[in-house]
Parts: structure tokens; C-alpha cells; sequence
């Protein structure tokens, strides 16, 4: 995620990781966030995992567009009356929850469906677009919160439809909805964050599936490429300086 680090960052680093690892190991067990029974797939694979790099690419920097304005939109009401709007924007929130509850929370719950093909290609676009608005509008707001598990099931939404679209396309392409799942979290996640080796590292890490390594290094370099081109600033380096010129 730094970027640019010097030996002793990196050792250090590898060595607090590897530490981690252990120690989560025996808390919580062998077994990946993640249960992916799928097996390896083919060279076939490949041509979607680059199509769903670039569109993922182009997804993530819209991502960092939309929490960016979103949160300098709503700087204004949340800094003159931030009880009114936290209350307002927690209490769509908490309707749409209590309507959709698979769309609150972390979203570990859409991930899983995702992956184990519990989500039809035609209920994605909805669910992206309400994922998509409540994540903006909550970070905006100024609440306390993250972005990386949101990003997680945005990128899973995105590529089970694009799956779905493949199927119809080209179907002798079409991967099967659990690799393009995990795919577009990885794809989409370089695509914000715009760091493609961590993404790739992680998507084998939460799934234990290390079959998956081709294919998602094709789709994270691809929608880094794409990131790059189009000229989205890394997510995180642009929260920093938002965040930094606030403070000063």
C-alpha cells in the first residue's frame, strides 16, 4: 500500500505479517475467510479475466470519484449539523438495512452468495448501485467506517454480472461464478487502491485457493493498467491529502 519502502520497512513488514498469520492461525483456525471449493481454472479463463480487469479498472476509479465528491458534498451539512446528518443518513440506512438486510453490514454475507453462485446475474445490478450509494453516502457522512470489505462486495457483485454477461456473449469464455467472483474483488480492488500485488496476494490469502494465481494476476494488472490510464489517484493517497488539507 506505501508504495515506495526502504529494506528495513520491508523485512519488518514480512516479518509482522508472518507473525500475524501465525498468531491468527491458532485463534481462529486453518481454514481461509473464504471457502472456495472451485477447482483451477483453465487458460480459458484468461481472456474474461483481462475484459474484467479494464471494466473493474474503470469501476474502481468511478468508486473513488463517487466517495470523494459524495464526501465534499456532504462536508458542509456534516460539519454545520453533524447530528442531523448522521441521523438522516443513519436512518436510510438503517430502512434499507431492515428491507434488504443482505446489503448492510460488512457484506461478508454477499461475498458468500456470490461465491458459492447464490446470486443471479440479473439481481446484480441492483444490488451494486444500492452496495455502491449506501457505502459513499455512510463514509461521506463522516461516520466511523471503512472501505475495504465494501469494495470486497462490490468487486464479487461485479463480477458474478459480468459473468452472467459472458455466459450469454461469449460462453466458451465464461469462467464459473465463484472465479469470477473472486476475479472482481481483486480487479476492483487494484482498480481503487492501486496496489495489484496486494490484491493479489489477498484474494489467495482469504481463499486459500493459490489456482486462482493466473487468472487473478491477469485481472488485477489489467484493471491497474486501466486505473493508470484513465488516471484515478489511489483511493487511500486521496483520503490522506483530503484529510491532511482539512486538518490544516
Amino acid at each position: 500500500l506505501q508504495g515506495a519502502f526502504t529494506p528495513v520497512v520491508f523485512v519488518a513488514s514480512f516479518l509482522a505479517a508472518v507473525a500475524a498469520d501465525i498468531v491468527a492461525r491458532f485463534v481462529a483456525g486453518e481454514a481461509p475467510v473464504f471457502t472456495v471449493d472451485a477447482g483451477a481454472p483453465g487458460l480459458s479463463c484468461v481472456p474474461f479475466a483481462a475484459c474484467a480487469g479494464v471494466i473493474c479498472g474503470v469501476l474502481g476509479g468511478a468508486f473513488n470519484f463517487g466517495l470523494l465528491r459524495i464526501s465534499a458534498w456532504l462536508e458542509g451539512p456534516s460539519r454545520r449539523r453533524p447530528a442531523v446528518t448522521g441521523a438522516v443518513i443513519g436512518a436510510v440506512a438503517g430502512v434499507v438495512g431492515w428491507l434488504r438486510p443482505e446489503v448492510a453490514g460488512p457484506g461478508g454475507g454477499l461475498v458468500v452468495s456470490a461465491l458459492s453462485g447464490g446470486i443471479a446475474a440479473a439481481a446484480v445490478p441492483a444490488l451494486f448501485v444500492t452496495r455502491y450509494l449506501l457505502t459513499t453516502v455512510s463514509y461521506g457522512s463522516g461516520a466511523a467506517g471503512g472501505i475495504f470489505a465494501p469494495l470486497l462486495v462490490l468487486g464479487a457483485l461485479a463480477g458474478v454480472g459480468l459473468a452472467g454477461v459472458a455466459s450469454v456473449v461469449a460462453p466458451a469464455f465464461a469462467p464459473t461464478t465463484t472465479a469470477a467472483a473472486v476475479l472482481g474483488m481483486g480487479a476492483i480492488l487494484t482498480g481503487s487502491v492501486r496496489a495489484p500485488l496486494t490484491s493479489i496476494v489477498l484474494m489467495i490469502e482469504l481463499t486459500g485457493n493459490y489456482g486462482f494465481m493466473l487468472p487473478v494476476l491477469v485481472a488485477c494488472f489489467a484493471s491497474y493498467g486501466t486505473s493508470e490510464w484513465i488516471g484515478s489517484e489511489p483511493i487511500y493517497s486521496s483520503l490522506r491529502r483530503r484529510l491532511t488539507g482539512a486538518s490544516s
